[in-house]
């Protein structure tokens, strides 16, 4: 293989709630899994943590590396438009969003943007590869497996050894697939958004991540909701 492969992914039990995530670095004829949980998070920053965990381990471990490329697999549209195209704005807007508000999760991004750039200023090439989750991709199934345990506390034993000897065969990769849209769909295609209720003021939003930025740490109610009329009987709800 003429790249260090990671594969990754995160979990979580409610958003927020426990959570997982579990990574998995092939290089050098190796393959070495790694894994964490944190009691209370979300899966964007369990999604987030799996990668930046996973480049930490490669930077760390630069001289041993025979390659200076990466491909990363990740089912994280979040995690792939964050760190190719939105995080250049966030930083010439000192960590705002389009909205002028703090960017969510802006402490893990920083993290990663700092592993990436160090990487990158040792020359290093980093592609960035979106997988469908729970659509058979073995390296993506057992990062999930790996990050479900963390998020429930269970023992999962990490593998760490011979690529040859690993439960799969690791020179096999996933067929490249385009990224999806951000625009957030139900499972029978429905559009769908976000509604939050905040010190009385409702508020629209097209995706979870802006609907969290909202009212994480303040009292808030929120809902999903894929048409006007459902809306409107939540809001009916909130007696608003």
């Amino acid at each position: 293989m003429d790249s260090v492969v990671i594969y990754c992914d995160g979990a979580c039990s409610g958003n927020p709630g426990p959570g997982g995530w579990g990574s998995i670095l092939i290089f050098n004829g190796k393959v070495r899994e790694l894994g964490g949980g944190d009691r209370a998070t979300t899966n964007n920053r369990m999604e987030m943590t799996a990668v930046m965990e996973a480049l930490r381990v490669c930077l760390t471990n630069q001289a041993k590396i025979s390659t200076r490329k990466i491909h990363v697999f990740t089912d994280s549209v979040y995690v792939i438009r964050g760190i190719t195209q939105w995080i250049f704005g966030w930083k010439k807007r000192g960590w705002k969003n389009a909205g002028n508000e703090e960017v969510s999760n802006q402490d893990i991004w920083q993290e990663l943007d700092s592993v990436v750039s160090q990487l990158k200023k040792n020359q290093f090439e980093i592609k960035w590869s979106f997988v469908k989750g729970h659509s058979g991709i073995a390296g993506n199934e057992r990062c999930d497996e790996i990050a479900v345990a963390f998020s429930k506390n269970d023992y999962i034993d990490l593998y760490n050894g011979k690529a040859e000897d690993y439960i799969f065969d690791v020179s096999v990769l996933p067929a490249e697939r385009p990224l999806p849209d951000m625009k957030s769909k139900t499972p029978d295609n429905k559009v769908y958004w976000y509604l939050s209720l905040v010190n009385g003021v409702i508020t629209k939003h097209k995706t979870w991540s802006e609907c969290e930025a909202m009212v994480k740490g303040r009292p808030a109610k929120f809902k999903k909701v894929s048409s006007e009329e459902e809306a409107e009987a939540v809001k009916k709800s909130w007696g608003v």
